[in-house]
């Protein structure tokens, strides 16, 4: 195993939480909802990985179990933000979207409570039912995320050709969109590097680079979604002003 691996992923949950604190100082401002819920999800998600990453980056005894605890806890409630303010933002008016949060939050405290009870601490243990049971909660979690965004993108590219849309507000339902598919395959990657991990007590080396990289990059998305820098909003703007001014020749 590479620590440096895990350095990378300590580096996204930097990202994660430095975004997600600035989105809650914006929801102190404005009262704003949809920013709290998401702001909590980030930072909490961001914490989370500093617990999961301390005790793979070095030696640290006895507290292995307990930060490791710590950080699924942690994610479980991130989580369960996230869920909330994907049905706030999209599908506030559907039943379906309340019972769906309900149950994925249901199935991820169960997974997460009934496998501590039964000795795994960690989570690591992919050949036990509960690991699934988790699994899915966090999984099905950021594919909702990556369905509404992806959908949400295509409605508002067409507004944008008809100038009923900020093609920045266009471009941010696409990279959360992109957000929820990269955290997704963070979690297909994750089901071989814990099985490794439950057979030889250790992590390889490819899926410790593979969830660093895409980790990164889910967490790169969130800081261009909602705190781009102005090269970024001016080169997404000046391609939306091209593509209108060639539709029109």
């Amino acid at each position: 195993m590479e620590d440096s691996a895990f350095i990378v992923e300590a580096i996204a949950g930097v990202i994660l939480f430095a975004v997600g604190v600035r989105l809650l100082k914006l929801a102190a401002r404005t009262s704003g909802r949809h920013e709290r819920l998401l702001g909590s999800h980030l930072a909490l998600a961001g914490i989370s990985y500093a617990f999961y990453s301390i005790p793979l980056m070095g030696d640290v005894g006895s507290l292995f179990t307990p930060l490791t605890f710590a950080g699924r806890v942690v994610f479980t409630i991130s989580i369960c933000f996230l869920l909330e303010f994907t049905r706030a933002v999209f599908r506030s008016n559907d039943a379906w979207a309340g019972w769906l949060v309900c149950a994925l939050a249901l199935s991820l405290v169960a997974g997460v409570g009934i496998s501590s009870i039964q000795g795994d601490w960690e989570g690591y243990t992919v050949s036990s039912p509960w690991f699934w049971c988790e699994w899915l909660g966090y999984t099905l979690a950021p594919l909702w995320v990556g369905v509404e965004g992806i959908l949400a993108y295509q409605g508002a590219r067409k507004r944008v050709r008809l100038d009923l849309c900020d093609p920045i507000v266009a471009n941010r339902y696409l990279l959360w969109g992109l957000f929820g598919i990269f955290q997704v395959v963070c979690s297909l990657i994750i089901v071989p590097m814990y099985a490794g991990y439950e057979a030889n007590q250790y992590f390889t080396l490819g899926t410790d680079v593979a969830l660093g990289i895409f980790e990164i990059l889910a967490a790169a998305t969130t800081w261009l979604a909602f705190f781009a820098p102005a090269f970024y909003c001016n080169w997404i703007a000046k391609g939306s002003s091209s593509a209108s001014a060639e539709k029109g020749t």
